[in-house]
């Protein structure tokens, strides 16, 4: 018979795995749910995803194979297969890879968990941007999974909400909202709804999580801010725009935007 001491142990296993997949199962809800509006909705940041296009156009020419782990409706792997790269997309969320089938039915697609990566070949790069990764506490799996997934000197490009957002601070304390100001400062989570559902986002600072998380298998490449002084709805804002490329990759500044994304090479 178990003992006592024991027994709560297997329960709290348990209980946490049953946990983990509730709140998988909710994520991929909450995408399926806002899928068809998806595109539309980050139609805002448009500029932003520019930017890491730029980025991604440098680290992969075209021939690479690049696995793609939060793909969506696939607005990042399609910018890739037109420029001749071969992309593998993959998302939790069935209707977010149903909406990119429909645009390139020749991208190949799979409904997986990117803390789950259980899938087969080599790759010369990984992605994942827009905060996928945000939705996980836990990106150690992910990192040893990717590692193995990558050739050796392969890059990954992450790109997530980030800890420490100068510009959303500012403006809550230029606004007098010092609670609002200080709830950002202190909290390493916010939620998001996503088609009615209130889904956790985990936020991260880029140094901290590339020490903690990926330094065993990764060497450290290149970090950028974006949002750093531009707010993320703004269209307009030029001079804001040349300003903030001068400081995006600089020490602080690279970590104090709305979002960042590090750059890594498999050791």
């Amino acid at each position: 018979m178990p003992s006592p001491i024991n027994a709560p142990k297997l329960q709290d296993s348990e209980s946490s795995s049953s946990a983990k997949n509730w709140e998988k199962e909710r994520v991929a809800a909450g995408y399926d749910n806002v899928a068809s509006q998806y595109d539309s909705q980050l139609a805002q940041a448009q500029w932003i995803r520019q930017r890491l296009w730029q980025r991604m156009d440098l680290l992969f020419p075209q021939g690479s194979t690049v696995l793609d782990v939060t793909a969506g409706t696939g607005l990042d792997a399609l910018h890739l297969a037109k420029r001749g790269v071969s992309v593998v997309a993959c998302d939790i969320s069935n209707g977010m890879l149903e909406h990119l089938r429909a645009k390139d039915p020749n991208i190949k697609t799979h409904v997986i968990d990117f803390n789950k990566l259980e899938l087969d070949g080599e790759f010369d790069g990984v992605i994942a941007t827009f905060a996928g990764l945000n939705t996980s506490a836990d990106l150690r799996p992910f990192a040893r999974s990717t590692a193995q997934l990558l050739r050796s000197g392969g890059i990954l490009f992450i790109h997530l909400l980030n800890r420490w957002p100068l510009l959303d601070i500012t403006r809550q304390l230029a606004g007098l909202h010092l609670l609002n100001a200080w709830r950002i400062i202190t909290s390493g989570k916010q939620y998001v709804d996503l088609g009615g559902i209130l889904v956790p986002h985990y936020l991260y600072s880029p140094l901290s999580l590339y020490r903690r998380v990926f330094k065993p298998y990764f060497r450290m490449g290149r970090i950028s801010g974006q949002g750093i002084i531009r707010p993320l709805e703004a269209s307009w804002g030029t001079r804001l725009e040349q300003m903030e490329r001068q400081w995006e990759s600089r020490f602080p500044f690279h970590s104090l935007g709305t979002f960042f994304s590090i750059e890594m090479s498999r050791i």
